[in-house]
């Protein structure tokens, strides 16, 4: 199946993407990364779904493994996640890793993979127990980046994907979409919708050719090829229902229909601020210029987590600066895409404000100056009572005399 690779956007898809063996049968499914120029992962967390609902078990995974993936064999890669039911079940907190029906597999790598890159991250093995259509899908595909430089911004890569599917019987009708210049589909940008994946069988399963594929893209555009492959824009926002109809050599027809959700074509900006100790901070003033202007269009703080967000943005690059008490003023730029949010972190170099002066401390004195008037009053008391004895002293002393 055709992989398209937007630029500077990776993808994570399925090869070859279509598979149709008898019951009894087996094939493989590789789980593959198409790493864009520019960009660079340390790590992996990808989730699969076989599941079809509407029929019974179709196929069922045998066989798994990530040995000699793109991260190699090195000592510092560490298995964080192998939740293949029912072989493996390593570290499957989350309800749906461990059952029938999904694959979840992460990894951590000592080592960072810089692209343009294209390389197996694992392999499922399944057998063939029925007939019918199993659809293969990637429920999650994260790529994170753990960043580089004095402030590295751990971040996941802008990522698409592309999904698979498995029939060997009867006619079924099947397409994916994958925008060509943005991670998500945007309004006024172009989008691949691959139908490779419609098959027609008949009783013997032998495979009988697409003769036509007949679209309605739900925007009151309707077009028909002989090509499983054909582009379309969506001019506005919205949610769109598109249909394939599609028609084999014997005149036997078959349609299916997604939902495809058109976003803006905006993006969003949402920045950590840190200072040369890499300690977040809060109350950092920050602007937001276009290139050419002089003034700021917006204006925000760091909250308490240091983080500050602007949201909207037309896809372009920006000027940023920094400033606030205690801050030195900075500016940076930073270029937006359609679709994504753009992550960063800031080093400022930010001065710790003077420790307040300590409160005096009158305590001792106090007690000193207590302890002295008590020490007084006791003094005086004594010296009190001694003059009143004395007086009587001298009182009784007289009588005897003239007595």
């Amino acid at each position: 199946m055709a992989n398209a690779n937007p630029q500077g956007i990776s993808s994570v898809f399925l090869s070859p993407g279509v598979w149709s063996d008898t019951p009894g049968g087996s094939f493989s499914v590789n789980v593959m990364v198409n790493l864009a120029p520019g960009q660079n992962i340390s790590g992996i967390d990808v989730k699969i779904n076989y599941t079809n609902p509407q029929q019974g078990e179709i196929v069922r995974v045998d066989g798994f493994s990530y040995s000699g993936n793109i991260f190699g064999n090195e000592p510092g890669n560490f298995l964080s996640q192998e939740c293949v039911f029912p072989i493996y079940d390593i570290q499957c907190p989350q309800t749906t890793d461990y059952q029938f029906g999904w694959v979840h597999f992460s990894e951590l790598s000592g080592s960072v993979i810089s692209g343009p890159e294209v390389g197996p991250l694992f392999s499922i093995h399944f057998h063939v127990d029925g007939s019918g259509t199993s659809l293969i899908q990637i429920n999650s595909a994260l790529l994170p980046n753990p960043g580089s430089g004095s402030f590295p911004t751990p971040q996941f890569i802008p990522v698409t994907t592309q999904d698979g599917i498995f029939s060997n019987t009867g006619i079924t009708s099947y397409f994916q979409y994958v925008p060509l210049d943005t991670p998500t589909v945007v309004a006024g940008h172009d989008n691949r919708f691959n139908a490779t994946g419609s098959l027609s069988f008949n009783a013997s399963y032998t495979e009988i050719p697409i003769a036509s594929y007949v679209w309605n893209f739900g925007d009151g555009t309707i077009n028909s090829t002989s090509s499983p492959m054909i582009s379309h824009r969506f001019s506005s926002t919205g949610q769109y229902d598109v249909n394939l109809t599609i028609v084999d050599a014997n005149r036997n027809r078959g349609s299916t229909h997604r939902m495809v959700m058109v976003g803006p074509a905006l993006g969003a900006l949402l920045l950590t601020v840190v200072d040369l100790h890499l300690t977040t901070h809060a109350g950092v003033n920050v602007q937001i210029f276009n290139l050419t202007a002089l003034t700021p269009f917006a204006n925000e703080t760091t909250d308490l987590s240091g983080t500050v967000s602007f949201e909207n943005l037309l896809p372009e690059t920006y000027k940023l600066t920094f400033s606030g008490q205690y801050v030195t003023y900075s500016s940076t730029t930073e270029s937006i895409m359609a679709g994504w949010t753009t992550q960063d972190t800031i080093g400022l170099k930010i001065d710790t404000p003077p420790p307040p002066a300590p409160t005096p401390w009158y305590g001792n004195i106090v007690f000193l100056a207590s302890f002295a008037g008590a020490i007084g009053v006791f003094c005086l008391g004594l010296f009190v009572r001694w003059s009143r004895k004395r007086k009587k002293s001298v009182g009784t002393g007289s009588h005897l005399k003239r007595k």
